[in-house]
């Protein structure tokens, strides 16, 4: 190795595994609203719901101070309680199943696929045909008096899963179809954005995502009931927030949650949106940079692009074959670390987590790939704000640790 190489191998500061990119604008707009008197729910919400709709192509675009709180609004939209379960992928962060537990139901959970690590069809098929019957045009869990009301596939790193194939089943079996798109803005399926397929969608605009209002999130419908009951419940149930009211006066029409977003998250929301794109094209070059000089390193399998649409590449997720790598996940992680690059995992398997091992005894045996994927699966630096000499550093600290 050169003097030059050795030199480059070790970064003076540490790249993380994601950083939010805030423009000057951004920063902007957040302090004309922290001047403006109004803060909260109001006047930016509102502009960011619209743009939001704009930008989609959707009907509603309903505003929510973080992902899980709108998990958590769509499933009491369509009547999650104790007596209902809903389906989901074993590969997921706890939100996803967090909110069907705080209903004191019970998640399903599906393996994945071994590529894509997405819910398929086919694993949906064999995970209702194990655990599930269909009887009277409706869902149960066998041996159990618990309805199925739903199906919550989540788009892994935003790679789309089948919306047309997952969307014929929840038919087929009078399910909701509620999409965990906290990775997947913005993303194509088909010929349509993410946003655009399920019964709900719900976006995550934390930290590290697509766009980011620092905590927040954004729920999508077609269905004009929904969007106006999540409307509601989102701030304790009054039927106007503060903003709208001509007077002191309001009316609470049913228990609500403390989820509003703030018009301070909101402003950074419409600032952020106008630049999703270029983000977006920034995540896809950083992507493709990656994959032409991983391709040939033994042992790695690559993320692939997405065949039906548009990735989203909201991470790049790679797995390491220990019988081929050179050496496995943990310290390749371990090494990476060393050299200043940082690196993550998506996701521990639920099924893995004391909490619902032991409340919902899942055996892990019944989830063969998602098993596989934890032991093999890493996400390397992948963010709009990464400069070319950050994206050289990695792909030299990858190849100067895997190559022969």
């Amino acid at each position: 190795m050169s003097h030059k190489n050795m030199i480059r191998q070790i970064r003076k500061t540490f790249l993380p595994f994601a950083l939010p990119s805030i423009s000057e604008d951004a920063i902007e707009s957040v302090t004309a609203v922290l001047r403006s008197g109004w803060i909260t729910s109001g006047p930016k919400v509102k502009q960011f719901e619209a743009d939001f709709s704009e930008f989609l192509g959707c009907k509603h675009s309903i505003a929510v101070s973080s992902a899980t709180a709108g998990l958590h609004l769509a499933l009491e939209a369509i009547g999650m309680d104790r007596n209902s379960a809903a389906i989901t992928t074993s590969v997921t962060f706890t939100a996803t199943t967090e909110a069907i537990c705080y209903f004191h139901a019970e998640p399903i959970l599906t393996d994945i696929d071994p590529v894509t690590n997405n819910m398929t069809v086919a694993s949906l098929e064999a995970t209702i045909e194990k655990f599930c019957t269909f009887r009277s045009g409706k869902l149960y869990l066998k041996n159990s008096k618990k309805l199925v009301k739903a199906i919550l596939p989540v788009h892994i790193a935003g790679s789309s899963c089948d919306m047309e194939g997952i969307l014929a089943l929840a038919k087929k079996y009078n399910l909701y179809v509620i999409e965990d798109a906290a990775h997947a803005f913005p993303a194509i399926h088909k010929d349509k954005l993410i946003g655009n397929w399920g019964d709900f969608t719900v976006f995550s605009f934390y930290a590290t995502k697509g766009i980011t209002t620092g905590e927040g999130g954004m729920v999508t419908t077609k269905h004009d009931k929904y969007a106006d009951r999540m409307r509601r419940t989102r701030l304790h149930g009054i039927n106007k927030i503060a903003y709208d009211r001509p007077s002191w006066y309001y009316e609470v029409t049913e228990p609500g949650f403390k989820y509003n977003m703030t018009d301070i998250s909101a402003a950074l929301g419409i600032a952020q949106l106008k630049e999703a794109n270029s983000f977006w094209d920034r995540r896809r070059a950083i992507a493709k940079n990656y994959t032409d000089a991983f391709q040939n390193i033994k042992g790695i399998r690559l993320p692939q692009e997405e065949k039906n649409g548009i990735h989203s590449w909201h991470l790049y997720r790679i797995e390491l074959d220990p019988s081929i790598a050179k050496m496995g996940r943990d310290s390749f992680a371990e090494e990476l670390k060393d050299r200043n690059i940082g690196s993550s995992l998506h996701f521990i398997p639920i099924f893995e987590h004391p909490f619902y091992r032991k409340k919902f005894q899942y055996d892990r045996d019944e989830f063969p790939n998602a098993c596989k994927m934890y032991d093999r699966c890493l996400s390397l630096p992948l963010f709009a704000g990464m400069t070319d000499e950050d994206v050289d550093d990695v792909i030299f600290a990858v190849k100067s640790l895997l190559e022969d």
